[in-house]
This record gives C-alpha cells, sequence and structure tokens, in this order.
C-alpha cells in the first residue's frame, strides 16, 4: 500500500496551457509556480532534500535519546493525562464541536489536505515513542505516532520483528490501525491489525479504557478503520516474533494474466515455504510474481543483495530486470532492506519528480538522502499543482477477493492503464468490525495499488467513482486515504457500520466525534 505522492513532472504541458505568455505582468506567485511544477525536481534536489537530510539527522539524535530514556521509562501515563484533561476541557467550553487529532495535514501520508479539522476542536495527541518489549508475552507495546521507520530498526537490534511489516519508513502505526494496513506477509497474518492484542483509548468523556479479544471486546473488534472516531488511540500492543536475518526471495516472471493469477492463488496457499507473497505487474499480461522466507542463511550462502544501500537501483527497476530478461532468479536480502525495499523510490512515485533518480551516478551522489520528505512535498505545493494532480493523477489501493485478480485489472487497464500495478495478497477473517471478510467469497484478496498518471485519453475525475462502485459490486473494499466519492449509503453498503455504530452509541461518541464518513469523503479531504 502506498499512502500518497506526487506530481507528475509531464504535466508541465498542461500548465504551459494556463499561462497566458502574451501577459508580460506575470505576478510573482505565478512564476513560482510555473518553477515548481516544471522544475520541481530542481527545488527538490536543491531544498526538500538537504532539509530531507536534516530530518534524518535529527531523527538520529532522537533515536539515541530514547535509547538514554529507556532505562528510566517514558512518563507515558502523564501524556495520556494530559489527554484526558483536554477532552474534559472542551466538553466545558466547546461542546458544540466534536473532536479530532491536532495532527497537522501536512504530516499524514497523503496529498489530501483534510479540510474537516478547521471546523472541529482540534486535541493535541502527541504520542510517538516505544515503551516496552514484553520477550516473555512476544509483544511490543508503543505510542500511536511512532513511525514503522522508527519501531522496526529497534525491534531487529533486539531480535525481534512483527508480522506485518510495512514498507514505508513514515507510516505509524496509529495510522495502520485506524486505517488500513497490509505487506507482503499479510497472506498469513491478514491486515496489520489482526496482529494487535490490546488497544488503549481516551473515551469521548475522558475516560481511559483499554481493550482486547477477553476485554471490551466490540469495542477492539470496532476500532480498526474508524479514523479516530471512536476516540483517541493512545497505546497499542503487538504480536512480535523473532527475527532472522535474510530474506530468500524468488523472482518468476511470467507472461499471461490468467496464469498469473492461477500461480498467485498457488503461492498464498502454501504457508509453509513463503513468508511473503508479492506481484508487480508491468503490464496487463506481464508481471514478476516473488515469494520469500526468512532464513538466517549459511557460510556457503551466495547472491546477497543489499537492497537498502543507497547507491542499488529502485527496487521496482531491479525486478523489472527479471521480467526483461525472462529468467528466474534467486537472491538473498537483509531482512531491513526487504522490509523498506519500496521507500526509496516511493513505490514507482519518486520517477515522475525526478525523472533521473535512478541513474547509477545521482544514486552515487544523492541516494544517501532519498527520498525527500512527503511533508516537505506537502508544504510545498502550491494550488496550481494541486489541480493539476487532482485532474491527471490516479492513486489508490482497492482491496478485491483474489478470484477477480484478472478481472480487475482489466478493468483498470482499460480505464487508468496505469503500470506498475502492485499486487499484494491479504487473507481477511470473518467478523463484524467494519472491514471483515464476505461469506460469499473466499477469505483470501488481494491489494491491487494503481500509482501514477493514467495513460488514457478518456480520463476524467468521474472515472475514480465508477471505479469505487466497480470495487463496491465484487464485494471489495477501498482505501481511504485519499477519500472516497461513494455517498453514505454506498460507503455503508461497502463497510458494516453495525457493530461500529453501537460501539459509538456505548461510548457516547455522537456530538463529540464525526462519523468515519464525515472525514474520508472528498468534500472533506481536498
Amino acid at each position: 500500500m502506498i499512502p500518497t505522492l506526487i506530481l507528475i513532472q509531464s504535466h508541465r504541458r498542461q500548465f504551459y496551457s494556463h499561462i497566458d505568455h502574451s501577459n508580460t505582468n506575470m505576478h510573482s506567485n505565478s512564476l513560482m509556480e510555473y518553477v515548481l511544477v516544471n522544475f520541481r525536481w530542481v527545488f527538490v534536489v536543491f531544498f526538500l532534500l538537504p532539509c530531507t537530510m536534516m530530518g534524518k539527522v535529527w531523527a538520529t539524535f532522537e533515536k539515541n535519546a530514547w535509547s538514554r530514556r529507556r532505562s528510566t521509562g517514558l512518563d507515558h501515563e502523564k501524556k495520556v493525562e494530559n489527554i484526558q484533561c483536554e477532552v474534559r476541557h472542551r466538553k466545558v467550553y466547546a461542546p458544540n464541536h466534536v473532536m479530532c487529532t491536532a495532527r497537522p495535514s501536512w504530516r499524514s501520508m497523503t496529498l489530501a489536505e483534510m479540510t474537516y479539522k478547521k471546523c472541529m476542536f482540534n486535541i493535541n495527541v502527541h504520542l510517538d515513542k516505544m515503551i516496552s518489549i514484553d520477550s516473555h508475552n512476544r509483544t511490543v507495546r508503543v505510542e500511536p505516532s511512532i513511525t514503522v521507520g522508527q519501531l522496526i530498526p529497534i525491534l531487529i537490534q533486539s531480535g525481534w520483528t512483527v508480522p506485518v511489516a510495512l514498507e514505508l519508513e513514515d507510516l505509524t502505526i496509529g495510522g495502520l490501525v485506524m486505517g488500513i494496513g497490509l505487506e507482503s506477509s499479510s497472506f498469513k497474518f491478514g491486515l496489520f491489525h489482526k496482529t494487535c492484542t490490546r488497544y488503549e483509548l481516551v473515551t469521548a468523556d475522558g475516560d481511559l479504557i483499554t481493550c482486547s479479544e477477553a476485554e471490551n471486546p466490540d469495542v477492539f473488534e470496532s476500532i480498526p478503520f474508524s479514523y479516530g472516531t471512536l476516540g483517541f488511540l493512545t497505546a497499542i500492543d503487538i504480536r512480535i516474533m523473532p527475527a532472522k536475518k535474510y530474506v530468500r526471495l524468488q523472482y518468476r516472471p511470467i507472461s499471461s494474466l490468467e496464469k498469473i493469477q492461477s500461480s498467485l492463488i498457488s503461492e498464498t496457499l502454501d504457508t509453509e515455504n513463503n513468508d511473503f507473497v508479492e506481484l508487480l505487474m508491468y503490464s496487463k499480461n506481464d508481471g514478476v510474481l516473488m515469494t520469500g522466507k526468512m532464513t538466517d542463511g549459511n557460510q556457503s550462502m551466495k547472491n546477497v543483495n543489499e537492497i537498502g544501500r543507497f547507491y542499488k537501483p529502485w527496487f521496482f527497476k531491479h525486478v523489472e530486470s527479471f521480467l526483461l530478461s525472462q529468467r528466474n532468479a534467486e537472491e538473498y536480502i537483509p531482512l531491513k532492506d526487504y522490509y523498506f525495499r519500496h521507500n526509496n523510490s516511493l513505490f514507482w512515485e519518486v520517477q515522475d519528480i525526478i525523472p533521473f533518480g535512478n541513474h547509477i551516478v545521482f544514486r552515487y551522489l544523492l541516494g544517501w538522502i532519498m527520498p525527500a520528505k512527503v511533508a516537505l512535498l506537502k508544504l510545498t505545493q502550491t494550488d496550481t499543482i494541486k489541480k493539476l494532480y487532482d485532474e491527471h493523477h490516479f492513486i489508490d489501493d482497492f482491496i478485491l477477493p483474489i478470484s477477480c485478480l484478472k478481472k480487475s485489472v482489466e478493468k483498470f487497464h482499460e480505464h487508468l492503464n496505469i503500470y506498475p500495478i502492485w499486487v499484494c495478497p491479504a487473507v481477511l477473517n470473518p467478523g463484524y468490525g467494519l472491514v471483515h471478510s464476505h461469506a460469499s467469497v473466499d477469505n483470501m484478496y488481494i491489494d491491487i495499488g494503481l500509482y501514477g498518471e493514467p495513460n488514457v485519453s478518456n480520463y476524467n475525475s468521474g472515472i475514480a467513482k465508477d471505479l469505487e462502485l466497480f470495487v463496491l459490486k465484487l464485494k471489495g473494499f477501498k482505501m481511504m486515504y485519499v477519500g472516497t466519492h461513494l455517498n453514505r449509503n454506498e460507503f455503508k453498503k461497502m463497510f458494516n457500520h453495525c457493530l461500529y455504530q453501537s460501539v459509538r452509541m456505548q461510548l457516547n461518541c455522537e456530538y463529540n466525534f464525526p462519523e468515519v464518513y464525515d472525514k474520508v469523503n472528498k468534500k472533506v479531504r481536498r
């Protein structure tokens, strides 16, 4: 799953049409927009990347500071008490305003501006540390704003990992719970929230509750995908398991859509030999199927590829080389490198803003500070860039039954023709939460990620709504990081609200927290 991104460099042609070249009195802001669109790579390389470097230095300092604080413990309880005080303060002084977090839109992993925050009471929920590792019970307790990039290295250093580790370093654990998170191990372990064992929540009344399968089970099942509409998440317990040094990754190019679907289904059934299953498609009928197994390796091990090194080719380009040569291959990749294999290129979106980013010279000179922080890209996004992005760029993830792969790829090819396509299988379980499997279809689903510029002559923004209805008809789901074009009734058909509404009544959420739809529809995510 990719949770953002960038305006395409080729959109400069559209931008030319918006400029009146006969107007010699071009305003300075128009000139700035012209530069930011047509020469955005210059701005990124010479301004955003240095800023990103400073951010990485600060992150390293914070990590070392956390290590020094760990022995004395974090004052998690004190921070939670402050949140409770803010919630109770709002109940007295602003009872007519529903609540949301004060986290600014630019810090989220999507270009959408969350305009709903402007008319809600913002609560400061700044919780971004790891609290503890419980080796006996094999769990790690974290605060919701800690990122995957902060957590995974700490766990691996301690000999542990999580069952579902997301591929982009800036994704937060809380976002993966309150939204949807999945990865190439999800065919075994399910969505990210299925690896969580306990949540801590501040309710609308300012009370602190915990929930698990045994304690407040209805609340526990309703929290995933609730987008902060049941309370403020303050802590999460996640299952951990022993980490191994490498992933033995096998690449298999396939040039038939029917064979791709059957092979993918077959590999998801082999949970004994596969820990990871992932598919990248480079055209309607051509893709590379990857299967991985965690291993500690041995002394005679060959073909170790440290793909996380800054000078290495972007992963999707590396994978494509096996398709172009039509050969199977096997490599051993360090575990952390495998987890963050798509991070340096943000899947394949970075190539649209830095077209030469995968060139060997650029990688050796500046690859070590890639990618530019998404937050910085958002802060420098002008209205013109945003408009062109909305009109000419498509980014979304759809979760569909695995048996619908062929039908879905054909549909997306006809209406979008975007490649590469990310395909990641994930098992969904029966249940009563907002996202669960349907009784009429198999439990194995796939996430189809589409990120890029549509390459069809008749593309328009209305196609997005048609595709959402197509997914709804197939009993699938849509990720909501870019919002939804569905109306409220259609949204409730896609996501089961029965238990969710019951829990909202139980936790006194009405008039205190908005409903999910009020935070994800396109009118409030622009």
